[in-house]
């Protein structure tokens, strides 16, 4: 160790390791938060958003709800059952709308839209729990 009066403090060898450690704790520090906003960029950008759009009351009621995301597109569903966050989940095919005309039979539910297409959905589908 060289410790003239001559040598700037900052090239003894004790301050070297300590820059080295500092940098090292900067790295992890830096590692951990970069993982973290990575994380929760990926979670913004991925999970959907979920409206309900329209109510139609009954046995099964109908729940129509629009999904979005940033990343994706808007997409609608269908919800049959007891409450809006418990049913059996009818996909609605991009173009077809979201709201649809719904016909209540002893064998179960027929949704109808406005250009003409129609989904039945069988009562074994939204009945006993689902």
């Amino acid at each position: 160790m060289d410790t003239t009066p001559g040598t700037p403090p900052e090239a003894t060898p004790r301050n070297k390791h300590r820059g080295c450690l500092l940098n090292v704790v900067l790295f992890v520090v830096g590692a951990i938060v970069g993982t973290g906003l990575t994380a929760t960029a990926a979670v913004l950008l991925f999970l959907p958003s979920v409206t309900l759009t329209s109510t139609n009351e009954g046995t099964p009621n109908v729940y129509t709800k629009q999904r979005s995301s940033l990343l994706g597109g808007t997409d609608h569903e269908v919800w049959l059952g007891r409450s809006p966050d418990h049913g059996h989940v009818v996909e609605i095919p991009s173009g077809w709308g979201d709201k649809p005309e719904v016909d209540r039979r002893p064998d179960g539910v027929e949704l109808k839209f406005d250009h003409g297409g129609r989904i039945f959905v069988p009562e074994s589908s939204y009945v006993g729990g689902r």
